[in-house]
């Protein structure tokens, strides 16, 4: 099911892919092929966001992973990735007229489990963002997928968002900037997003820990 909201220069979308064969992600991770790479507890160790190969690159990476993970936000990151390309699908070249993107995916958890384990503040979280972003002027577009998480040591499954962001330009460094302002902002929704969307106190919402 998807929600489409197009405002001004950018599109966002809210799409759930909760169906047998969709995307899933369990927390904490590890890779079965690159024993290296594993989930990093960024908010209980802000400092491994700079030894990160994708914020040394993007720095605008590390600076929106900073401030998601700050200790007084109901948010963790438990993966992302940074891309620029020049493969474009036939609707992106239609919609923007642009050779070049630069795109980027971050799995974004609540970090407590009485909203990641229900479905409606998730819902709540990509309208709120659509809202918020619409009618920011950017050449991008964002989506919000929302999908299962597996929980350990508790085996419990819950869910998270993965927050998809493509910004375009006419050139490699034109992109890149599009995609900076285009994180910053999102950045900045996720950390003015008001406590009172989950009908949760403030002091309560800045509480608890991933299981």
């Amino acid at each position: 099911m998807t929600e489409e909201v197009s405002l001004s220069l950018v599109r966002v979308e809210i799409v759930q892919e909760l169906d047998a064969g969709d995307d899933t992600l369990e927390v904490p991770w590890a890779s079965p092929v690159q024993p290296g790479l594993r989930y990093l507890d960024l908010k209980a160790h802000p400092e491994q966001i700079d030894r990160l190969e994708e914020c040394r690159k993007y720095p605008a990476l590390a600076s929106f992973l900073r401030k998601v993970n700050a200790a007084d936000l109901p948010f963790r990151t438990a993966k992302c990735d940074v891309w620029s390309t020049t493969d474009l699908a036939e609707d992106e070249r239609v919609d923007f007229e642009l050779p070049v993107k630069v795109g980027s995916y971050v799995d974004l958890l609540f970090d407590r489990p009485d909203l990641n384990s229900k479905l409606e503040p998730h819902l709540q979280l990509g309208a709120k963002l659509s809202e918020i972003l619409g009618p920011l002027r950017v050449q991008a577009q964002m989506e919000t997928c929302v999908r299962r998480c597996l929980f350990h040591p508790e085996e419990r499954w819950g869910y998270y968002v993965t927050v998809f962001t493509h910004a375009y330009g006419a050139s490699s460094r034109e992109a890149e900037e599009e995609w900076n302002r285009a994180m910053d902002a999102l950045g900045n929704a996720l950390a003015g997003i008001d406590c009172s969307l989950y009908d949760l106190p403030a002091d309560l919402s800045r509480k608890g820990s991933l299981p």
